[in-house]
């Protein structure tokens, strides 16, 4: 059972917390929704059945239902009648509902948190309060709020993944001293892995985002590729100078391939670049082991980190 969640406008920079023992606002019920799933199939002549062509999955339309409670131990009552005190109760609930006014907006996007997990949504009405007066008077008042997540999935925090990465060693001010001046002086640590493991949890596959840097050195024509499936994105003819970045974008929808040059500080689309067969691959649902190449004189200069956000149709609690 889930007993407390947070809604934030980042626009406003507000936030509230709605939760089962809260002091001003208080937590009902929660209708998660379930995403509508449509199914897309074909068939060809004389075959038993159909084959499956796509899955759509749908929106998620969450209510939230509440109350805001007069908190009756932050008013003072020292010398108040008892119109005077409902009347300050009254004041306390319109002015919570106010702020629950302007920080609930059409126009303005949500981010409910709840349990560690995050979901993005627009609410589809105002705020809506009870109309009787048994649930909207001096005391307290009930409330629905209707938000409609266009991504229906939770998420957590992004998982980064090093595939290899060069550690620098080499600290300024340097001290040479004559009792280690036969030493050998390290500059930076390679750290370079055949393969890695990543373990996606999540529901769904998901896209993410790669990032391949020239530490060093140059890289010419990196790779990345997933070991189990052979899927890859691969450059070529193309050269990464010390500190350059290239950042491969897989969200389906914003795939791209953008090199960074920090002396030049300049952004460019290298998708040009990339070789026929190369895929916008997805970091799959469980286990798989991805790797990376590059040119073999460059294979010490590659750092190499996978991004990628876990995504969820339920949470526990639910």
């Amino acid at each position: 059972m889930i007993d407390f969640i947070t809604l934030r406008n980042f626009t406003r920079q507000e936030s509230v917390g709605i939760k089962k023992d809260g002091r001003n606002f208080v937590l009902d019920s929660i209708d998660w929704d379930a995403p509508s799933v449509e199914t897309n199939v074909y068939r060809v002549p004389y075959q038993i059945g159909s084959m499956l062509s796509n899955v759509i999955v749908g929106t998620r339309k969450i209510t939230i239902i509440g109350y805001i409670i007069a908190n009756t131990m932050d008013i003072d009552t020292r010398g108040l009648t008892w119109d005077e005190y409902f009347q300050k109760q009254k004041e306390e609930i319109e002015t919570n509902k106010e702020f629950l006014n302007d920080m609930i907006s059409i126009y303005e996007e949500i981010l409910i948190i709840v349990d560690g997990y995050y979901l993005k949504g627009y609410p589809t009405q105002p705020v809506k309060y009870s109309d009787t007066e048994e649930e909207n008077n001096e005391v307290l008042c009930k409330f629905s709020i209707e938000i409609e997540c266009f991504d229906p999935t939770f998420y957590k925090d992004s998982t980064v993944v090093h595939l290899a990465y060069v550690l620098p060693m080499f600290h300024f001010p340097l001290i040479l001293t004559e009792e280690k001046s036969d030493e050998y002086v390290v500059f930076g640590e390679v750290h370079k892995r055949q393969s890695v493991l990543i373990e996606n949890k999540g529901s769904i596959d998901v896209g993410c985002k790669i990032i391949i840097k020239a530490v060093g050195g140059s890289v010419i024509n990196p790779k990345v590729y997933n070991v189990n499936t052979g899927e890859y994105v691969e450059f070529t003819g193309i050269t990464l100078s010390d500190g350059e970045t290239l950042t491969i974008t897989t969200e389906t929808g914003n795939e791209n391939a953008i090199r960074h040059s920090l002396t030049r500080d300049t952004n460019e689309s290298v998708i040009g670049f990339m070789k026929p067969g190369s895929d916008f691959f997805k970091v799959l649902r469980g286990s798989y082991y991805y790797a990376y190449s590059a040119n073999e004189s460059s294979m010490n200069n590659i750092d190499v980190t996978i991004e990628f956000t876990e995504r969820f149709f339920n949470i526990r609690g639910m």
